[in-house]
């Protein structure tokens, strides 16, 4: 007899709290955050710093240039960037020329408001200099 009142209170206690989860989920609201005007500048630019920051963890960014693997870092910058974001992404020596021979972009930049941030990268293999320009704005 004991033991059947002690089942009972099990599943009396876990009917108790998959009704407070699903009311805790009913009754929270879905966060929307609105941008305008400048802080729409703001955002791209703290976004697309942070991507090129966790691209170059562990000097990941520096060995994709180096080994001109283009598409994995066109890869990773769709992971990393939020969908409704377009990014076009160039790679510079120290002289300023151009290494990427192909075009690493989501889409069409002209016309938009486009945020530019540049990021200075070191190689550490070998310590060749780079400069990384990453254009961002958003899809509309």
């Amino acid at each position: 007899m004991l033991r059947n009142r002690r089942g009972q209170i099990r599943v009396l206690e876990a009917f108790l709290a998959t009704i407070i989860v699903f009311s805790a989920l009913s009754l929270s609201k879905p966060i929307y955050v609105a941008f305008n005007g400048q802080d729409d500048q703001d955002v791209l630019y703290s976004m697309g710093l942070n991507a090129l920051i966790e691209l170059d963890r562990e000097g990941d960014l520096g060995q994709l240039i180096e080994q001109k693997n283009w598409t994995e870092i066109s890869s990773r910058l769709l992971i990393l960037l939020p969908l409704g974001v377009s990014y076009n992404f160039t790679v510079y020596d120290e002289e300023l020329g151009i290494l990427n021979d192909s075009s690493i972009s989501s889409g069409n930049l002209n016309g938009i408001n486009v945020v530019s941030i540049q990021y200075l990268l070191v190689d550490r293999t070998n310590f060749n200099f780079y400069v990384v320009r990453l254009q961002l704005a958003w899809m509309k």
